[in-house]
């Protein structure tokens, strides 16, 4: 392309980014032009624009912009999350907020919910197999109970309709949950949500910019989550918005915004509640107050027995140990890896292990690629090498210990699997407590420490207050 032909589609890449951020307040996109020339030249081959300003001509025509501008959207969104995401929060939820909104709505039996940015709706969906345990552990499964997901996407929200899921999905739910709440699909590789779940959830297509200005749902509701949603808007706009949502909610109403979420501007509107890892958000016009922890009892039970969390992107590198001596980590270390999660968080499951497995032949003692070989492979001898693999580079990664561990325990290897537990165990007494595990997805090297016994095994009772909500009945 000529330098002139560069300059003109530079031109029209910051034009269009101008309207993305205009209508979707999506302001990440306002200097990634590399990522939106890619976006664009999917978009004009999908509408068989053979020029840029031939597609943006069709993005702006009166009879074809709208149509146009969902499927944008659907491009530009990042469209994949998984149920359970968020531990902290979801211990949040199960043990006092959730409780406290039962409690104070039992006159009306009636509860309202709003999953913002709610993606291929493992958010929303999460929420129901939670609420319908508690509601019926208490005897009162006759409420009514309307959840809204609304996403600016409209082939996530088709995905979200359809309820069907992979493992990737499902990586935080455990086999005898996945069994419960899930049916399989006929080819086995996928999961369907029960219908007694699906039907307390609903989709519209909604995007958020419209709060501010009165658009949107119609409040109040009992519960928002906007969850790493305006983690891509101007810290300003991030604020109106957080506003426009405090101003949706109920008056003993609760709201969830992400970790990385913008909030240190909302204190005027906001009281904040805060929980072990994690804080939660009530308009501080609530005369009610904060509600407390209820009392735990010896009857108190779990309501999950998850796998082991699978790897979010990790927060340090494990020390490149290999059998005896380390070796030279290379300066792209981990960009490979990064890729391989890209892939499978959006989905791209079968696509991830085969980039995982092209890295690997050409950096077959790459620790991080090692180790989501294992957690990717489509069968257990491929997932044990896999984790054998990363430990015989890094004789101190706790989450390979742990998820080999659980493979040959699920596979009647007992023994060894203690064993396994008992050598995480060591590891974890030498980190701080504090300190976050590589590939742990958050989860605390005190986290996992508190739930290895001695001897190897897992705890039976039940969660210690403080402890990480995803790992009860881990192992």
């Amino acid at each position: 392309m000529s330098e002139c032909g560069m300059a003109e589609r530079r031109h029209i890449l910051e034009r269009l980014a101008g309207w993305i951020v205009a209508r979707t307040g999506l302001h990440y996109y306002a200097d990634k032009m590399d990522l939106l020339d890619m976006i664009l030249t999917r978009r004009m081959e999908a509408c068989h624009c053979a020029r840029p300003m031939e597609y943006l001509a069709l993005l702006s025509g009166p009879g074809t912009g709208d149509v146009e501008w969902r499927a944008l959207e659907s491009a530009v969104t990042i469209g994949e999350t998984f149920f359970f995401r968020y531990a902290e929060q979801f211990h949040a939820l199960e043990r006092t907020i959730l409780p406290d909104l039962i409690t104070r709505l039992r006159p009306l039996r009636t509860m309202r919910i709003w999953s913002v940015g709610c993606s291929n709706g493992a958010e929303p969906y999460s929420l129901a197999i939670l609420l319908r345990r508690l509601l019926r552990a208490r005897g009162e499964p006759d409420w009514t109970i309307d959840i809204l997901g609304t996403d600016i996407s409209v082939q996530a929200l088709d995905r979200a309709r359809a309820a069907e899921y992979g493992a990737w999905s499902l990586r935080d739910v455990g086999r005898a949950e996945r069994s419960q709440w899930f049916r399989p699909t006929e080819c086995g590789r996928h999961w369907v949500l029960r219908d007694a779940y699906r039907r307390m959830v609903r989709f519209e297509y909604g995007n958020i910019m419209d709060l501010p200005a009165g658009g949107g749902p119609a409040g109040p509701f009992d519960l928002i989550l906007c969850r790493n949603v305006l983690i891509y808007f101007q810290a300003a706009q991030a604020v109106d918005l957080v506003r426009a949502l405090a101003g949706r909610l109920s008056p003993p109403g609760w709201l969830l915004l992400g970790h990385s979420d913008p909030v240190s501007e909302c204190g005027a509107f906001l009281e904040t509640v805060t929980f072990p890892g994690t804080v939660a958000f009530r308009p501080r016009d609530c005369r009610a107050g904060p509600a407390r922890p209820p009392r735990r009892t010896a009857a108190a039970s779990s309501l999950f027995s998850p796998a082991v969390p699978l790897p979010g992107r990790p927060v340090r590198q494990p020390p490149p140990a290999g059998p005896g001596k380390g070796r030279d980590v290379p300066a792209e270390a981990g960009v490979a890896a990064a890729g391989v999660r890209d892939l499978a968080d959006s989905g791209a499951v079968e696509q991830a292990l085969g980039l995982c497995r092209a890295a690997l032949a050409r950096d077959p003692l790459d620790i991080g690629l090692n180790f989501l070989s294992g957690v990717l492979a489509d069968d257990a001898g491929a997932a044990e090498r896999g984790f054998r693999r990363t430990i015989y580079l890094d004789r101190e990664h706790v989450m390979a210990h742990v998820h080999l561990a659980r493979l040959l325990r699920d596979g009647g290897q007992a023994g060894e699997g203690r064993r396994l537990l008992r050598q995480a165990r060591t590891l974890l007494q030498r980190q701080p407590p504090d300190s976050p595990l590589p590939e742990g997805g958050g989860l605390t090297a005190g986290g996992l420490l508190r739930l290895i016994r001695p001897d190897g095994t897992e705890r039976a009772d039940d969660m210690v207050a403080d402890g990480p909500w995803l790992m009860r009945g881990v192992f």
